[in-house]
């Protein structure tokens, strides 16, 4: 048997789910709280880190949004609902309360839904936070337009007298044949007129079913440690213009009223909603403006509101902005929205671009050149990579998850992607514990990545909601003591002083108090937790830092230590497991592109190339028999670094026995330690024989 051996060139591109031997060679069989980096290789995942603790009471269904209005402007505002009454929520990113006003029981009602989580859609336009109950059926006011109409009607507008009285109200039909043709004016002196509406028609929306708004406002009455600058929030109803000229016949109400508003988006300085298959959106730099000031013409700043035209029922359910233009989903159909040059009622234009099934109950989200949308696929979901290719104006829609078809389960709930560090996070209700990942990078039009993993939370936990800011991930996580505000800073800088980030989930920074009677040092944790709890000596402490400290848990709020370690801060929090599980290894050809499946490759060792890495294990587990495991933990024989009680983050390389058939084994890399591990590649050797000759 000749002795062969082959190289990973890296372990970048996460889990897939097609037959061994059809895989990438830097594909594997599981990863869990793993991140792939192009920059530091396989690392284990950032933690999460406590903010605050922001309801006392667990939650399992609201309305979460994230109101980003620039830095130190970012605010999270929760809104619960239970079909019968609701409650209003908003705290800063610090995770303190502020107060909101004016939720009076007008503004609670218009609230009210069954399912709140899916029936509030939210936009956040400068310092409007608007708020649609996609529930809510808009209705007409029942008040009509004021005043008398002349009985005489003029056929030009040089027919009007001049010598009309303040007040009176002439219609001018034009054309007979055309009502369209028919508007109305009012004098306004002896021989001066204004066009006007008609009265005693309906002229108004019903305020209390149009989209609310809650909007920042600052007071020194609120003023506080926590809220220096007094910030509080008013929930109220938006003022929304009347028609004030024309009739129904030239100026109906849009056609969003008498329905339900499905979404609400912003778009070319244009406020928009979208109903059933129309479009509409208000008048240019008038948010609040859905009539015409005219109704003698066409003005370009006037509202829009068209309908898609296709052969199927295309109810639209989300208009996002991408790459300049503004695409329209519905279940199963995406539109774009064609103007060229500027956006007026004249030049809109709505083509179906492409046919692909869509979950609407999932925003779809953007990311630098990509749009992402979830499509169902049974009990799993998949998500496509939706992309216009400017040079030929096409479109198309690649699916990303279509080598592991059977990954993202069904009810994906959220999406939220960062161009920044090329993620796109995604989470299900099937299993709140856990967020879906993935990471991407492309060199031009050549995607060199692409790589699907899990993060995964402590038992308990029911991540609500998830929000990249920049490079931090923030999260809404109900638990059964209450709902807290954590995040993830995605680009796992390292803790102060310390020259590496602690990996420890639910992390925050506290000086103990020690009592020497006992001779203890505790620290109180800002959250009720019953499993390990790891204390971690900061980058304060003069000697040994990074160290971990033996504790005990006294209660399910408080961790001990025998010693005095209250001299400076330690790093606490819940430890987490890394898995990477290898593919099934096969001897390759043509440049490992394609696997050998004749001849038998027993497995002799393997080897890990590692920087940075304190500490890992090797768990090999052939078929029918024993797990043996192999740890590294930092300290390298004969290296001046390596002394005792210190912690040492390594370079080198590792390597292992393995002894087993290539398809009779399991190989695992874990890390269940605080310590970061960052692989960079990895290579086997093994004795492959084969009874014929390769030609």
């Amino acid at each position: 048997m000749p002795l062969v051996s082959t190289s990973i060139p890296n372990l970048l591109n996460g889990v897939s789910q097609q037959p061994p031997p059809l895989r990438q060679l830097t594909q594997g069989e599981t990863q869990t709280n793993a991140l792939s980096s192009v920059i530091d290789g396989l690392i284990k995942r950032p933690p999460t880190e406590h903010i605050a603790k922001v309801l006392n009471t667990s939650l399992t269904n609201a309305a979460i949004h994230v109101i980003n209005r620039g830095v130190d402007q970012q605010h999270v505002l929760i809104i619960t609902s239970d079909n019968v009454t609701a409650n209003v929520y908003v705290f800063d990113l610090a995770g303190n309360q502020l107060t909101v006003t004016n939720v009076g029981a007008t503004q609670i009602a218009y609230l009210v839904c069954p399912n709140p989580a899916q029936d509030l859609k939210f936009l956040t336009v400068a310092d409007f936070t608007f708020i649609v109950n996609t529930t809510k059926t808009v209705a007409q006011s029942t008040a009509t337009f004021p005043g008398t109409l002349q009985a005489t009607k003029k056929q030009e507008f040089s027919d009007l007298p001049t010598n009309a009285s303040v007040g009176q109200i002439f219609e001018v039909v034009g054309d007979d044949s055309n009502a369209f043709d028919n508007f109305y004016v009012k004098a306004l002196s002896a021989d001066t007129y204004e066009e006007t509406a008609k009265p005693g028609e309906r002229y108004a929306f019903d305020s209390l079913t149009m989209p609310m708004k809650i909007t920042p406002a600052f007071s020194s009455a609120y003023i506080s440690s926590t809220n220096p600058n007094g910030t509080y929030f008013t929930l109220d109803f938006n003022t929304f213009s009347n028609r004030g000229v024309g009739d129904l016949t030239s100026a109906p109400f849009p056609s969003f009223v008498g329905k339900k508003i499905s979404n609400i988006f912003f778009y070319k300085n244009r406020l928009g909603f979208l109903s059933d298959e129309n479009v509409i959106m208000s008048a240019a730099g008038d948010f609040f403006r859905f009539w015409p000031e005219t109704v003698t013409t066409i003005l370009a700043d006037a509202p829009i509101d068209v309908s898609v035209s296709h052969t199927k029922v295309s109810l639209l359910k989300h208009a996002i902005s991408f790459n300049d233009s503004l695409t329209l989903f519905s279940d199963s159909t995406q539109f774009t929205i064609d103007n060229r040059g500027n956006l007026t009622p004249q030049t809109i234009s709505i083509i179906p671009s492409t046919e692909f099934e869509n979950d609407s109950s999932v925003a779809p989200v953007g990311a630098g050149n990509f749009l992402y949308f979830i499509s169902k696929k049974g009990d799993y979901s998949s998500v496509r990579e939706y992309y216009i290719q400017s040079d030929t104006v096409i479109t198309d829609a690649l699916e990303v998850t279509a080598h592991v078809p059977k990954y993202l389960p069904k009810n994906v709930v959220k999406m939220s992607a960062s161009s920044n560090e090329d993620i796109l996070v995604c989470l299900s209700s099937e299993s709140r514990t856990k967020l879906y990942v993935y990471k991407w990078y492309s060199d031009g039009k050549q995607k060199l990545q692409s790589s699907w993993s899990t993060w995964e939370l402590a038992s308990g936990s029911s991540i609500l909601d998830i929000q990249i800011i920049e490079n931090t991930l923030y999260m809404v996580v109900s638990r059964s003591d209450g709902v807290y505000l954590e995040s993830i800073d995605l680009q796992y800088l390292d803790d102060t002083d310390l020259g590496f980030n602690v990996r420890a989930d639910r992390k925050f920074t506290q000086t103990g108090t020690y009592n020497s009677g006992t001779n203890t040092t505790t620290w109180t944790l800002p959250y009720q937790y019953t499993g390990d709890v790891i204390a971690v000596k900061s980058g304060s402490w003069p000697t040994r830092k990074g160290v971990d400290i033996t504790t005990t848990r006294p209660t399910n709020t408080t961790v001990a230590a025998t010693g005095d370690y209250s001299a400076h801060p330690v790093i606490l929090g819940i430890p987490y497991t890394m898995t990477y599980e290898f593919s099934e290894q096969h001897v390759r050809e043509k440049d490992g592109k394609q696997s050998v499946q004749s001849g038998r490759l027993q497995l002799r060792t393997m080897r890990l190339n590692y920087e940075d890495t304190g500490f890992f294990k090797i768990t090999v587990t052939p078929e029918a028999r024993q797990t043996y495991e192999y740890e590294f933990a930092g300290v390298v024989l004969n290296q001046a670094s390596s002394t005792i009680e210190d912690v040492i983050l390594s370079d080198g390389t590792f390597r292992f026995p393995v002894q087993s058939k290539n398809d009779r084994v399991a190989i695992k890399i874990v890390s269940d330690s605080y310590l970061p591990v960052a692989v960079q590649n990895a290579e086997w050797e093994g004795f492959y024989n084969i009874r014929s000759q390769r030609i």
